[in-house]
């Protein structure tokens, strides 16, 4: 278990490191304006939706290892030319062969599956959470300190370096130490992995997990929205750079740890999951509205709200998706919410990025809030029909 942990743990530290903390920077350094940044972001999600049921497919034909050394020679290749890149085209083409590539969620939690019995696996995907949570903390403040305030394309580029030989040596840890965890072996049909997406789609719209996916999409559509557009808001606002974007982002994390390690086991002894999804929702309403406050001490509250909502919010969707479904079909509902937030970035972050371009920095958080008012209006009134 603490091998494949490790791998991913690497692996998002260096995949958040570039994105976060010094992508947005780097675009724009090249004269991409903010619609532009939150393209190429939401151009991952794109190709990462179509790609992942394929790559899981695969990896019960082939095995999990050979498929977690393809996503780090595909992360390699990826940052390599992101650090070489001399126009907005090839940062594109990084960021295009990172999704078509990008497998570390799908078939780590299947190689964790595969090693964990029924009894453990919830624990075992709890590790899994906390492992992705640390990279996702650690790698944007790294990213941040090396790219430094005053950066330049050089820093940004180096960046990319670092990442590059932490996925080297990713490579060379999986290839040497870690074990094949598949002992049996499934056909693969390419014409069979490509339709779980229509079959995903058919399943979001039975009536009693139709609610679920709904929130599950425009909660993320804000959240990722957010994602793509803070590092320029923050540069904008206090005139930071990726070092300063690293250390909000490290305390984002922490929060965002504190509050899935703690605070939502705690609350789970005293309140239902659909109780926690509309404090959630609460909780995000209040802090897209800070955030425009642009006041130093205000801007920390609103990120743990964020942090707060979106880590209730999230984890409760997903068992009340999984409750709601019978246990053949508990996998594929999951993965069909893993969809639904992928279809939701590679949408809220363009929609994001034109708001944030025509109508003010601080547009998206307003609209966002807007939505979210109405999304508990919607959650209430759905559920009540689902409950008859």
């Amino acid at each position: 278990m603490l091998k494949i942990l490790i791998f991913l743990f690497l692996d998002v530290l260096a995949f958040s490191g570039v994105l976060i903390s010094t992508l947005p920077f780097l675009i724009h350094e090249y004269g991409g304006n903010i619609l532009l940044i939150t393209i190429i972001f939401g151009s991952f999600s794109f190709f990462q939706f179509f790609t992942s049921p394929f790559w899981g497919s695969l990896s019960d034909r082939f095995g999990r290892k050979p498929l977690i050394i393809l996503n780090c020679f595909a992360e390699i290749l990826a940052n390599i030319i992101l650090a070489i890149s001399g126009s907005l085209l090839m940062i594109f083409l990084s960021r295009i062969i990172a999704g078509l590539f990008k497998n570390n969620v799908s078939v780590v939690t299947a190689y964790i599956a595969d090693i964990t019995t029924k009894r453990n696996r919830t624990k075992g995907m709890g590790l899994f959470g906390v492992a992705f949570g640390l990279g996702f903390t650690v790698g944007p403040l790294l990213g941040g300190l090396v790219a430094g305030s005053n950066f330049t394309i050089m820093t940004l580029a180096n960046v990319a370096w670092i990442a590059c030989a932490i996925n080297i040596f990713n490579l060379l840890f999986v290839t040497f130490f870690l074990k094949e965890s598949k002992k049996s072996f499934n056909n693969f049909s390419i014409k069979n992995s490509f339709s779980k997406i229509y079959l995903q789609f058919k399943l979001m719209k039975k009536k009693v997990l139709l609610p679920f996916f709904l929130i599950i999409f425009i909660v993320y559509f804000g959240f990722s929205g957010m994602e793509g557009i803070f590092a320029i808001w923050i540069k904008e606002t206090f005139t930071w750079g990726p070092k300063e974007v690293g250390i909000v982002m490290l305390y984002a994390g922490l929060s965002q740890i504190l509050v899935q390690g703690f605070i939502l086991r705690v609350l789970l002894k005293f309140f239902n999951e659909s109780q926690l999804i509309k404090s959630g929702i609460l909780f995000l309403i209040f802090g897209f509205l800070l955030i425009p406050t642009s006041n130093i001490y205000l801007v920390p509250v609103a990120i743990f709200f964020l942090c707060y909502g979106i880590g209730v919010t999230n984890p409760c969707l997903n068992s009340l998706v999984s409750k709601k479904c019978s246990e053949n079909e508990r996998g594929f509902a999951l993965g069909a919410a893993y969809s639904a937030q992928s279809i939701s970035r590679f949408i809220g972050q363009p929609t994001a990025g034109i708001l944030f371009l025509f109508f003010g920095k601080d547009m998206p958080f307003y609209v966002n809030s807007t939505i979210l008012v109405l999304t508990i209006i919607l959650y209430l009134s759905l559920i009540k029909k689902v409950s008859k």
